[in-house]
């Protein structure tokens, strides 16, 4: 049962990261319009926030002893897709004529929106394969299950955002339904925790790998 649970966790995450790339770039097409600009400046925060995210997850594992920080940081991520339709209007709207024709203008937008949401998923991979490790003769596997799982919830995310998400549902309540159900999740990992397993002191080798993770 541990497993299929972090799996879940991994797709849904994961589900919601490029969800968010998709349905968040709506929100800045009426202040920067839809050009390669805003793709890429869409694209590079993304990029940037799980590169930061793996960091600071990595970190988090080594020192975690339950799955309680991992509900935490879900149920923090869920919190930021909520307010998204709160303040994402008011930020855009409060640009500069001169910023928002600026190239660099969009960059900043993105920054804003998008960075603090997309960061704590970051956050959630490697602390996932913490949870998941089980000896050093399977942390490959483990490892690489795990991302490949979390992959499989990206793409659906960015397909399910496009053809259908976009087309039958408001920008809004997009961002809030995805961030009930980080919520949700985050609350499920505080309430119904999950121990680290922690290597075995005989076996150096596990103890290096489990400590040293760095996706």
């Amino acid at each position: 049962m541990r497993n299929p649970v972090l799996y879940a966790t991994s797709i849904i995450c994961g589900f919601c990261m490029m969800a968010l790339e998709i349905v968040g770039a709506r929100a800045l097409f009426p202040p920067f319009g839809s050009s390669v600009d805003t793709w890429a400046a869409i694209i590079s925060v993304f990029i940037l926030s799980l590169s930061i995210g793996y960091v600071i997850g990595g970190r988090i594992a080594d020192k975690m002893k339950t799955s309680q920080p991992l509900g935490w940081i879900i149920l923090l991520a869920g919190v930021f897709y909520c307010l998204l339709p709160i303040y994402c209007l008011a930020f855009t709207e409060s640009l500069s004529p001169d910023l928002k024709a600026a190239r660099g203008g969009v960059l900043l937008g993105a920054l804003v929106l998008f960075l603090p949401p997309s960061l704590l998923l970051g956050c959630v991979s490697p602390i996932l394969v913490r949870l998941a490790f089980t000896g050093a003769d399977r942390v490959g596997r483990t490892t690489g299950t795990l991302y490949a799982v979390g992959s499989i919830g990206n793409v659906v995310g960015i397909l399910v955002a496009n053809y259908i998400l976009l087309a039958y549902v408001t920008l809004n309540d997009n961002l809030w339904a995805m961030g009930v159900v980080l919520c949700l999740l985050g609350l499920a990992h505080l309430f119904f925790k999950l121990e680290a397993e922690s290597p075995s002191a005989a076996d150096p080798l596990a103890k290096t790998i489990v400590t040293g993770v760095q996706p």
